[in-house]
């Protein structure tokens, strides 16, 4: 999705471990260092190259590559992007995805480090990364007379309720006027936007399937 407000609305995502790509592998790392070079071997011999092809077309050493290949040596960034080159793939294809948890905690203590804060409002992840997930649920804390709020849509359908205040819903010229404990179930293909229309914060909780991402 390219819509520009979607960032705010960007669930736990777990990125790869960036550690390990930037060369500061550690012990607990060593596992996924070796499957890298493994997938990394595995894709140039499937194109029938060489470490020396590999040199020429990336310009990366191939002693340096082997090292690599071997679970012996982590990548940096760059190199990284180098051998993707020379292979002719994205480099997020060589990097091995997370295993991700069948459950995911989100301690309220931890809120507050994670809460992004776009002008009057403030979201807050209540969803964590776990296998094969596709529901994003989010605390939304708008501010009060400040106007509309992050405008924007995407596919699949958006879920959400008012835990304190009253809020307006927006879809152009339709609106939903909803107070504490009210909720709303809808298409979210179409532009809409949040209001708080009382004196006091306004807090909701949305929930978003599938999961919105950058």
């Amino acid at each position: 999705m390219n819509d520009p407000v979607a960032a705010a609305f960007a669930p736990f995502e777990s990125p790869v471990s960036r550690e390990m790509v930037s060369g500061n592998a550690s012990t607990a790392q060593s596992a996924s260092a070796v499957e890298l070079g493994r997938r990394i071997k595995r894709l140039r011999i499937d194109r029938g190259l060489t470490l020396k092809d590999l040199e020429a077309r990336g310009g990366i050493s191939a002693t340096h590559v082997s090292e690599i290949e071997r679970g012996k040596a982590s990548p940096t960034v760059g190199a990284l992007g180098r051998i993707a080159l020379a292979l002719g793939v994205r480099p997020a294809l060589l990097v091995p995805a997370p295993e991700l948890p069948a459950a995911h905690v989100v301690r309220a203590a931890e809120r507050e480090s994670t809460t992004l804060r776009r002008g009057p409002l403030q979201v807050a992840p209540l969803a964590g990364p776990i296998q094969g997930a596709r529901l994003a649920v989010h605390r939304l804390t708008l501010a009060p007379g400040e106007g509309a709020a992050l405008e924007h849509r995407h596919e699949g359908e958006e879920w959400l309720t008012v835990l304190a205040g009253t809020v307006e819903v927006r879809f152009g010229e339709e609106r939903h006027a909803l107070g504490a404990g009210d909720a709303l179930h809808f298409r979210a293909h179409r532009p809409h936007a949040y209001v708080n229309t009382g004196r006091i914060a306004a807090v909701l909780v949305s929930a978003s399937l599938p999961r919105l991402t950058h």
